[in-house]
C-alpha cells in the first residue's frame, strides 16, 4: 500500500501530459493550461459532470489532508481508502465513455487518421490523468500515517 502513491502520481502525470501533448500535436494552442482548459470546455456532458465531481472530491481530499497534517494522524483511514480509489475510477469511466463515442464516430465517418481523432483522444485521456493524480494524494497521506507493516 505504501507504493501506491508512487504508482498513481507518476501515472496520472504521464497520462495528463500525454493528453495535453497529443492535443498540442493535433493543433491546439501550445500553452498547456490553455490546452487543458479547451479539453475541459469541449468535453461531452458526462465528462464535464465527472470533472465537477472530481473538483468536489479534490476539495474533500484537501480538507482531509489539511486535517491529517495538522493533527499528525489520519482521522478516518476508510475515507482515505475510498477517496484514493474513487477519482481514478471516475476518470476511467469518463475515459471509457469518451472512447466509445470516438469509436462510434470513426465507424460513422470511416476515418481513422490520428490527426483527426487526436483531439478526441486527448479529451478522453485528460479525466483519467486528473483522477489518477487526485487518487495519489489520499494514498500518500494514508501511507504516511499507516503503521509500518
Amino acid at each position: 500500500m505504501k507504493s501506491l502513491p508512487w504508482i498513481l502520481g507518476p501515472a496520472g502525470g504521464a497520462v495528463l501530459v500525454g493528453a495535453i501533448g497529443l492535443a498540442i500535436w493535433a493543433g491546439m494552442p501550445a500553452n498547456p493550461l490553455t490546452t487543458f482548459g479547451l479539453l475541459v470546455i469541449t468535453a461531452g456532458l458526462l465528462t464535464k459532470m465527472i470533472y465537477l465531481v472530481l473538483i468536489g472530491l479534490g476539495i474533500w481530499i484537501a480538507a482531509l489532508v489539511v486535517g491529517s497534517l495538522t493533527k499528525g494522524r489520519a482521522d478516518d483511514p476508510s475515507a482515505l481508502s475510498i477517496l484514493g480509489l474513487l477519482p481514478p475510477g471516475l476518470g476511467l469511466v469518463a475515459t471509457l465513455f469518451t472512447i466509445l463515442s470516438i469509436v462510434r464516430a470513426v465507424q460513422a465517418t470511416h476515418t481513422s487518421e490520428l490527426i483527426v481523432i487526436a483531439p478526441s483522444l486527448a479529451e478522453a485521456l485528460a479525466p483519467l490523468g486528473v483522477g489518477l493524480l487526485l487518487g495519489a494524494v489520499p494514498a500518500a497521506i494514508r501511507a504516511r500515517f499507516s503503521p509500518a507493516a
